[in-house]
């Protein structure tokens, strides 16, 4: 059955920019040079006008007509051995790197999937490796094996595994916390496929950026081996061996050690900074340079009137470029002019001509929909571009420098003394290896708070955005902590930097509505009391209308309306109970029928029921009991709570992600594995979760087509050449176009990849779909163009819906039964009507 599409209103991109690769460098010369010495390594053998393994002439005879570089200990032509003898270096380097990186790769991804045994193992062996000096491993290994190039290879390879191992491991644990490898977990791949598929393809910078680096040293290894005798053997051609042999000969005849020697010097030097131009760094964010700007921003009076409406304030925000010139304001932590962005692949503004300022010690909100352009213009206010955008135009200032002629060093100094940033997902900012009490610690540190004091700041800064302080939340890693904590912690550890400016990124889109009218206004709170300036981003201007002194609404890349009262001027835009959040308002009707129990008339026609589900979190203790729900085909039911209740692991206890300690999971009268591996294929394809965070819960290295089709492959749905038509089909259905199946989704709004999450969701055709605050991280407008789909999809393809929500918008547009998570129990409430 083919649903009606919902016209995408956002812009097709966050800020308009699809991803590009690194800009190109200038690198002219290393390039040359490298791709010179490569070819004459390749093909010298063939160029050496005489045998490099027979005598030409007296051992270190001079430079001659015949013997252009005079001949070695041998007799030998220099020439013609220099030629030959660079040509096994560079394939036995390739080759050993190739086999290093085939071992080192496969052993880091097994130890950060499967953990326990295999992972300690695994360590352990690298950590022997690693215990024995390089040179003796080399000997040692080709003692064993007898002097040779296996012996070479077998000895270098086994130095470089330890690194590579655990390189690779600390980035594949990196990976495996993003929510597109928990989707593939719950979907049912195989371990295969999951490094395969979601790991290896992140991986691949990495790699390419460790492995131009390894390369030089794996020449070098191997040219030492065969300085020291344990490579290529006599008469064989060889770099290293040609500097051993002819030590002894260095005054007589130089050329025969100097050649070899500055061709493998040569060689390693230019891999070095080939490797440092090719853009694995990140790149320096690119400017067009114009004479300095000293104007100053401009009131409502000199805003074009097309962008007419209330009145700007002095020093804040306009539309389009300077009208006007005066002095600049002095007491200002950071404003940017003029601002144009563009998104190099496309060719498109996503920024237009923004004016923004942020006065000291004051808050400045900034909204607009997705796509509008705020984090960029946020972004660029701090000096920063993001790949795929350059900068056309615009002079910023940050505390009275001009950013512009800074260098990359000094700007960075200079942010780390005066900005902190909270970023939207707190995963990609909060380092997976350290505890709760080390993330604020290590900024403490950095001010040189004394290491008695931290842990008692540490536990001040926790309770200040209302975190535990007890020392087993202390202990705990970013990945065992919920969506709105990280948030919250992330807010904790940009506050001990003690910073003169705080950007707020939707630093509360996975709180709940009384949460973070509560946090922004105790942040908000403590930074005025600080003197701190504020730049507040989001897309909700119910949540920090009433802690800004200005409001800045952009729209298009454009700033549309700014000003000290916008909150006043759209109160007669909302609702009374805006603010209301939804377990607050359902469960004041608790006593009209409210109870603990599910609705056991439906069970026998219900495709999933949940009776007396327990869960635990490590070292947290009973996360909820004793939950149990019904959902009949077709249904619908909200589960709320306040962020941290539960709510986001009962969805994962259900999904099988989360191995329940008590209870059971039944689909259709089935009783379900507690373990998700346990489950078998129907099963798994019948139960789909969509994840919380549409910036996380796609693979960033796989397009649209790839992701969307990905489960009609796994589970057979389709013949193999009927994939492609089904992934468009599905596309539309969630109302996008054949346009977007190329996209990759960083070229995508947040609107665009949570309904290729629901798209993903839907080509495994299942009977139950779990949704995880699909709508927190999106504008209200957005949100409820994914909320008609979802009613959509339930009305037209009778699937079950549960969805996990703090917000009273979602319970109103899903409707159906409603379930409150509050004290580790799970209530059900009166049904809500879908309006």
């Amino acid at each position: 059955m083919t649903l009606v599409s919902h016209p995408v209103t956002e812009p097709p991109a966050p800020a308009g920019a699809p991803p590009r690769e690194a800009p190109a460098r200038r690198r002219p010369v290393a390039a040359i040079v490298f791709g010179l010495l490569v070819a004459l390594t390749l093909c010298g053998p063939w160029l050496a006008p005489k045998d490099p393994r027979i005598g030409a002439g007296m051992p270190y005879a001079p430079s001659s007509a015949d013997t252009p570089l005079g001949t070695d200990h041998l007799g030998a032509d220099v020439l013609s051995r220099v030629l030959s003898g660079g040509r096994t270096l560079v394939l036995l380097s390739v080759a050993v790197l190739l086999v290093a990186y085939l071992i080192g790769v496969t052993a880091g991804m097994l130890a950060a999937y499967r953990g326990g045994f295999v992972a300690t193992l695994i360590l352990r062996c690298a950590d022997v490796l690693m215990g024995l000096p390089p040179l003796v491993l080399i000997a040692v290994i080709a003692t064993g094996t007898g002097p040779g190039l296996l012996g070479v290879a077998v000895s270098v390879v086994a130095v470089m595994l330890p690194d590579i191992t655990r390189i690779v491991r600390a980035t594949t644990t990196q990976i495996l916390a993003h929510d597109y490898v928990e989707v593939a977990l719950a979907r049912g791949e195989s371990t295969a496929a999951i490094l395969a598929r979601e790991v290896l393809p992140n991986l691949l910078r990495t790699l390419a950026a460790d492995a131009s680096v390894r390369f030089a040293g794996t020449a070098y290894a191997v040219a030492t081996a065969g300085f020291l005798g344990l490579g290529a053997q006599p008469p064989t051609p060889d770099w290293g061996l040609m500097i051993m042999e002819n030590q002894g000969g260095l005054t007589l005849q130089p050329m025969a050690v100097l050649a070899p020697a500055a061709l493998l010097l040569a060689l390693l030097l230019t891999v070095g900074r080939l490797s440092d131009s090719l853009g694995f760094a990140a790149p320096a964010p690119r400017r067009k340079r114009g004479p300095a700007r000293t104007d100053a921003v401009p009131t409502a009076a000199s805003a074009p009137a097309a962008q007419a409406g209330p009145r700007v304030a002095p020093g804040v925000a306009s539309g389009e470029g300077p009208k006007e010139r005066s002095e600049d304001v002095p007491d200002t932590a950071a404003t940017v002019r003029g601002l144009r962005l563009r998104a190099t692949s496309t060719g498109l503004e996503p920024v237009r001509g923004v004016d923004l300022t942020v006065p000291a010690a004051t808050v400045v909100a900034l909204i607009g929909d997705s796509g509008s352009g705020k984090t960029s213009t946020a972004l660029a206010l701090l000096g920063h571009t993001n790949p795929g955008l350059e900068r056309t135009s615009g002079a910023t200032r940050l505390f009275g420098t001009d950013l512009d002629g800074l260098g990359r060093r000094d700007l960075a100094r200079l942010r780390a003394r005066t900005v902190a940033y909270v970023a939207q997902d707190p995963r990609t900012s909060l380092p997976g290896n350290l505890k709760v009490a080390d993330q604020i610690g290590e900024q403490l540190r950095a001010l040189g708070v004394p290491t008695g004091e931290r842990l008692e700041k540490a536990r001040s800064a926790l309770r200040r955005v209302a975190l535990p302080d007890d020392p087993a939340f202390l202990a705990r890693k970013p990945h065992q902590l919920s969506g709105g904590q990280l948030q919250r912690l992330s807010i904790a550890v940009a506050l001990a930097r003690e910073p003169r400016l705080l950007v707020l990124d939707e630093p509360t889109s996975a709180l709940d509505p009384q949460n973070t009218a509560r946090l922004v206004m105790e942040v908000v709170a403590l930074c005025r009391k600080a003197g701190t300036a504020v730049l507040l981003i989001s897309h909700d201007l119910d949540a920090v209308a009433q802690a800004a002194d200005t409001v800045v609404v952009m729209s298009g890349g454009r700033v549309v309306r700014s000003g000290p009262q916008l909150d006043r001027l759209n109160k007669t835009d909302k609702k009374t109970d805006a603010h209301k959040p939804a377990e607050a308002s359902e469960a004041s009707e608790t006593d009209d029928g409210a109870d603990d129990a599910p609705d056991d008339t439906l069970n026998n026609a219900a495709p999933l029921s949940v009776v007396g589900l327990c869960a635990e979190r490590p070292g947290a203790g009973r996360i909820f009991s004793d939950a149990s729900l019904t959902v009949p085909a077709g249904g619908r039911l909200c589960v709320v709570g306040t962020s941290g209740s539960g709510k986001s692991t009962l969805l994962r206890a259900i999904t099988g992600l989360v191995v329940p300690t008590a209870g059971e999971v039944r689909m259709a009268g089935e009783v379900l594995a507690g373990q998700v591996g346990r489950r078998s294929p129907l099963q798994r394809r019948l139960l789909q979760l969509v994840p919380q965070n549409p910036y996380d819960s796609l693979n960033p290295r796989q397009t649209v087509a790839r992701i969307v089709g990905r489960p009609l492959r796994q589970f057979g749905l389709v013949p193999a050449d009927q994939v492609e038509a089904e992934t468009l089909t599905l596309v539309e259905q969630v109302g996008l176009g054949a346009e977007h199946l190329s996209r990759r989704p960083a070229a995508l709004s947040g609107g665009e990849r949570q309904r290729v999450a629901l798209a993903r969701a839907l080509a495994a055709r299942p009977d139950v779909l779990l949704c995880d605050e699909i709508t927190s991280a999106l504008d209200r407008t957005t949100a409820l163009s994914v909320l008609a789909l979802l009613d959509e999809l339930c009305r037209e393809l009778g699937v079950a819906l549960i969805v996990v929500t703090h917000d009273r918008l979602v319970v109103e547009r899903i409707g159906g039964r409603v379930a409150q998570v509050a004290d580790g129990r799970l209530r059900h409430l009166p049904a809500a009507r879908a309006v």
